[in-house]
């Protein structure tokens, strides 16, 4: 199980995590043990050339994957949004207040999880 999440790509970084560790793709145990494409076509010569321009660019396919990560991020963080709804309160509506932010100590299990009722004396910002 393992190895399959280590060898598959992330939607975040366009990457495995396997290729970010060690700059190279991963063969798998299937590969090893049956005549494959790579095995029949393999060229040691080639092959070490190979690792050792993937060590050169490791960092650079680092920096390329942070930055996909981020547009990731990014996407995602404004489908949340589109999807939140604003309120817009009135003077006289009723509110209930979280009581964690509010008393950080006075939490637990059994303690209550709203504050309330409080009216809305005043509006202060309107967000739309």
């Amino acid at each position: 199980m393992l190895w399959a999440y280590r060898t598959s790509p992330r939607t975040s970084t366009g990457e495995t995590p396997f290729e970010l560790a060690y700059g190279m793709e991963a063969m798998l145990p299937n590969e090893v043990g049956s005549p494959s494409h790579r095995e029949i076509n393999f060229d040691e010569i080639a092959n070490e050339e190979g690792l050792r321009t993937n060590i050169e660019l490791i960092d650079e396919a680092r920096d390329q994957a942070i930055i996909r990560m981020e547009k990731y991020k990014e996407k995602t963080k404004e489908h949340f949004i589109k999807k939140s709804m604003f309120k817009n309160f009135q003077v006289g509506d009723l509110l209930l207040r979280d009581t964690e932010d509010s008393d950080p100590n006075n939490t637990g299990k059994l303690m209550p999880k709203w504050d309330g009722p409080y009216k809305i004396k005043e509006v202060l910002i309107q967000l739309f």
